[in-house]
């Protein structure tokens, strides 16, 4: 991510913060989802997944919104969310 992309995302946290943890959370779902097996598979994934990803995600201990939303920490925090759904 660039120095201008780094500005805009911490801006838009400013602003508006719950829409950024939103589009943060729906980006990582849908590489979850598409990791899973693609848009096909989308509406099961959501059916079997999708509660208990809004519970990892919103869980405070796991800090995976500002996990998520960092470009050094993403993937990790995307393989232990993908672990925790399925273990």
């Amino acid at each position: 991510m660039g120095f201008l992309e780094r500005i805009i995302n911490r801006t838009e946290k400013l602003i508006n913060p719950k829409q950024h943890s939103f589009d943060i959370k729906q980006s990582a779902q849908t590489e979850l989802i598409q990791k899973a097996g693609g848009d096909d598979f989308a509406g099961t994934w959501i059916d079997a997944n999708g509660r208990r990803f809004e519970e990892l995600v919103n869980d405070p201990r796991y800090n995976f919104i500002e996990r998520l939303g960092d470009e050094k920490t993403h993937a990790e925090a995307l393989k232990e969310i993908d672990s925790k759904l399925y273990h």
